[in-house]
């Protein structure tokens, strides 16, 4: 046990200097250098790849990952008393040696970009809370015949150069194939603000899989007798060889071997499917009886954290109390039926989190439709509205399924929170983005195993629960859905490109990213304002101290952003087409989906594509089957799977394509766009024929589940096979005569 603690033990004492502020970078900096490299394990010596990984792109001979944490309290004057606060220093260091065997490889190591320096430290009157960052690198790379170059750090480019914010990065000059390279990133972080103290910000996540083979991987942790330390080894991933040295610090260490490739990176969901470790750790200023229950789970710990949140603070009910404005009396609240009572009161909580502004967004208004909720804060206070309301109600906590399961939350943050209105027939509410509907189960829920907490208030500051569990429902194909209408002819300036006007309806999953991207702020701030019979932009603002110039500065820019809107539509083009488009106009929202009635987001928009068409002597070739958009092609190593497949969400596809047949042409080929294949994950079908003077293709995708077993992938690659030779077919338009 010595032996394996010996080399980062080694490195640890020699960092300690290194928290002193009067030690120059540069000095540092060299000094650290000499430890990593000086004190490296024998597997860092390595230069040879086994026989059987000589054609991976490259391979990791060695990496090393160790981190040293000591906290402790502090006193600290405040303006009115003194108090404590919690001093934490934290030294890590990443070592990487990979030897570069492509040039796929060689561009990805080529250059190293970092944090070079970040001082968030704050003054107030004579208290100073210290927040400091300061990252150190250092590069060699050992050629074929053994020699060494050492990078010169000193050469970096700073990418931002501000007295307490630097970015770095710096290029690995002479790299090339066949090469190793030998880098490290050694971290030192000083702070007294409430950031050193929680688990979440002192996470570390390990997945025991790679890019590359990883032929060696070593974990070494040292922290101080009164840091909290928490860590899961999730997935079969081995565990820790804990001990403790003379200063009662706990030391943990881990050494793997020979580490696998990640299999795909298609359709899979890492934390699920691959061995992974997560170490956390805090100091916490609290008595121990707010400390986690040393005999309960982790779990457990963290739904008692939720549970806790359950508590009626002024103005947790603001939605429900505008429930008499909306419906005329409390009489006519009480008298409500359940189902409109409910989405009134969901309807209100949206337009209160999303259409509430506090200034900070005047920076960048489009970044108003990308703002989520806090998934379990908004389910506990919906929760108590609705029992107060007397609406038999429950809480699912759920781990979203692209991320770590049920059984292996590690902080409260790995669970998110939606509610279920027990009725016969259910209804969910879901506090995700801003454009979920009433009623609507994100795509990431969907399957998953949930745990169902039942309420019941004892009193304002009390509730009791009782807990069962339940799968939450997956939506069938046709409630993800996108239908596409295209109309194309060759451009009467240009035969070569193609004028397309485009008709697009989206619902369930499939609408939100481009919800998000082309509705105007301001029509999604009208369109739940007329929903809820809310205040206008100028009284809501009144919350945050509202003044003649704020108001001004939010109705232009609200303006501004909704003119200058065509630019998101030319970025939507852009993504479906992989170019480029031109001459883009005409662009409108039929209609915004908001509503769960009307739930079909719909818009339209005309533009000029190049590159899909080639003359032939008096002939046109077009490349139809790009229509679409590109559908995802197979390569060689995807093929072979042992991994159960995650689908984004059960879905389904359709095409109208109308290309007009210019006066003395006829369309050849239609034959080779004929196709079909079904199976049960799902089918894709295509069909080319003239119709007067327009050759009109459709196009039908399904996936049928959002899940299959990775035995049933050889039929999923039917699909995707038959979907990407449609994108490769083409029309012919034959001059006639």
């Amino acid at each position: 046990m010595r032996k394996l603690l010996l080399l980062p033990l080694c490195f640890f004492i020699s960092l300690r200097l290194f928290a002193q502020d009067n030690v120059p970078y540069a000095e540092k900096a060299l000094q650290i250098q000499k430890d990593v490299w000086g004190t490296a394990a024998p597997e860092f010596k390595v230069t040879t790849v086994p026989a059987n990984l000589a054609n991976e792109g490259a391979v990791v001979l060695a990496r090393a990952f160790s981190l040293q944490r000591t906290s402790k309290a502090r006193l600290k004057f405040m303006v009115i008393a003194a108090g404590l606060a919690a001093r934490t220093s934290k030294v890590t260091t990443y070592h990487e040696r990979v030897k570069i065997n492509d040039k796929s490889a060689l561009e990805a190591f080529s250059t190293i970009e970092y944090q070079k320096k970040l001082d968030k430290t704050t003054t107030f009157l004579f208290n100073k809370m210290m927040d400091v960052a300061n990252t150190y690198i250092g590069a060699k790379i050992i050629k074929p015949n053994g020699s060494e170059n050492i990078v010169n750090t000193g050469e970096e480019v700073l990418l931002k150069n501000e007295q307490k914010d630097q970015k770095g990065k710096l290029a690995i000059p002479g790299l090339q194939v066949g090469d190793i390279l030998d880098y490290y990133i050694t971290n030192i972080d000083v702070s007294e603000t409430g950031e050193g103290n929680s688990f979440k910000d002192n996470d570390n996540l390990f997945v025991l899989a790679d890019e590359y083979p990883v032929l060696y991987f070593s974990l070494d942790f040292q922290y101080s007798k009164k840091v909290r330390v928490q860590y899961i080894c999730a997935n079969g991933a081995p565990k820790f060889e804990e001990s403790n040295n003379d200063a009662d610090d706990l030391l943990m260490s881990l050494k793997v071997r020979n580490l696998p490739k990640y299999q795909s990176q298609l359709w899979t969901s890492p934390l699920r499917q691959y061995p992974y470790i997560e170490v956390g750790s805090s100091y916490s200023l609290l008595p121990a009886r707010y400390q986690p229950d040393p005999n309960a789970t982790r779990f457990e710990n963290n739904e008692i954290v939720f549970e806790s949140s359950f508590l009626e603070y002024s103005g947790f009910n603001v939605p429900e109390e505008k429930l008499k404005d909306f419906f005329g009396s409390h009489k006519n609240v009480k008298n409500a039926p359940l189902d409109s009572l409910v989405k009134v009161l969901y309807d209100e909580w949206k337009f209160e989190v999303f259409c509430t502004y506090l200034g900070d967004e005047l920076k960048d208004i489009s970044n108003i439709n990308y703002r989520s909720a806090q998934s379990r804060h908004a389910a506990a206070v919906m929760s108590m509205m609705l029992t107060d309301l007397g609406v038999d109600n429950s809480v699912l906590l759920v781990a979203p399924r692209n991320s770590n399961s049920l059984e292996n939350v590690y902080n409260p943050e790995d669970m998110d929170a939606m509610i279920l209105i027990n009725t016969q027939t259910p209804i969910y509410l879901a506090f995700d983005d801003i454009v979920t509907h009433y009623n609507e189960i994100p795509a990431r829920f969907q399957g998953e195993k949930a745990t169902q907490l039942f309420p019941t208030r004892k009193n304002a500051q009390k509730y009791s629960f009782e807990t069962s569990s339940v799968t939450i429902p997956v939506a069938v194909p046709d409630k993800n859905q996108v239908e596409e209408n295209l109309q194309v002819s060759l451009e009467s300036a240009n035969a070569q490109k193609l004028k397309i006007t485009r008709v697009v309806k989206e619902q369930g999953e499939l609408r939100h990213a481009d919800q998000k991207l082309l509705l105007p702020v301001q029509d999604i701030d009208d369109g739940y304002r007329t929903m809820v019979k809310g205040d206008e932009l100028a009284k809501r603002l009144k919350a945050i101290q509202e003044t003649k110039k704020m108001v001004d500065d939010y109705t232009f820019s609200f303006t501004k952003q909704k003119t200058d809107n065509a630019k998101n539509f030319t970025a939507e083009i852009k993504g479906q087409y992989d170019q480029d488009p031109e001459q883009v106009q005409d662009t409108k929202i039929i209609n915004a989906a908001l509503e769960n009635t009307d739930p079909v987001f719909q818009y339209t928009e005309s533009f000029v594509l190049n590159n899909l068409v080639k003359k032939a002597g008096n002939n046109y070739i077009i490349d139809a089957g790009k229509l679409t958009g590109s559908f995802y092609k197979l390569e060689d190593k995807d093929r072979k799977r042992t991994l159960d497949v995650y689908m984004p969400c059960a879905r389904t596809f359709k095409y109208t394509i109308s290309i007009a047949i210019p006066p003395g042409y006829s369309a050849k080929g239609m034959e080779e766009m004929t196709i079909k294949k079904a199976n049960k994950t799902g089918s894709f079908s295509s069909t080319a024929v003239v119709n007067g003077n327009n050759l009109v293709i459709t196009v039908n995708r399904v996936y049928t589940n959002n899940f299959e077993k990775a035995a049933d992938w050889p039929l999923l690659t039917e699909l995707i096979d038959a979907a990407s030779n449609f994108n490769s077919q083409k029309i012919l338009l034959e001059k006639k005569g």
